[in-house]
């Protein structure tokens, strides 16, 4: 499926596609929970399920009046609504932490993870501050799952700069939560 079709079903009332067409939206359904299910690896103990943060995400693209012009732009909105889901779900797992530090989810101590995210969330706004292309670019690689031509071609900039700038965003966050480089 080429990206003005995505764009077309994707903007479309879900009721007045056709089974094709519907089975075109289940696989874009299906990349997201791809890009969820890595989200789970990447951030453990965050609370959600795999379904949980691609449903929700699913929803963010649904409300509203919502258009998006390609393929390209549904991804970034959805790597942006994957980074404020987990966020927020961070920050009710910290609450819980203050309430009851005993408190787990799925076994795991919830407060850990909760930590990392809130403090990860808090660089990437100093480094949108900085410069709101390393923002865009970090929270489309790291929660989109979106390759370097993709973000490129999102950005209209070259695949050389967007890897650049991927490399100095990993390396300004990463000394910024105090963690060695890679």
């Amino acid at each position: 499926m080429d990206a003005p079709d995505l764009t077309e079903l994707i903007n479309t009332e879900q009721s007045k596609l056709s089974a094709d067409q519907q089975h075109d939206v289940e696989a874009v359904y299906q990349q997201l929970k791809q890009i969820a299910r890595v989200q789970r690896f990447k951030i453990s103990n965050h609370g959600l399920n795999t379904t949980s943060l691609v449903n929700e995400a699913w929803l963010k693209t649904h409300s509203g009046n919502k258009t998006f012009n390609d393929r390209r732009h549904f991804f970034a909105y959805c790597a942006l609504a994957m980074r404020h889901i987990l966020l927020d779900q961070a920050r009710r797992n910290k609450l819980l932490t203050y309430v009851d530090d005993e408190r787990t989810l799925d076994g795991q101590p919830v407060y850990r993870q909760s930590d990392f995210l809130l403090d990860l969330e808090r660089q990437l706004v100093r480094l949108g501050a900085y410069s709101k292309r390393l923002e865009q670019i970090f929270t489309m690689k790291f929660y989109g799952e979106m390759t370097f031509d993709d973000i490129a071609d999102y950005l209209d900039v070259s695949r050389r700069t967007v890897v650049r700038d991927w490399k100095k965003a990993q390396a300004m966050l990463s000394v910024a939560l105090g963690a060695p480089d890679r």
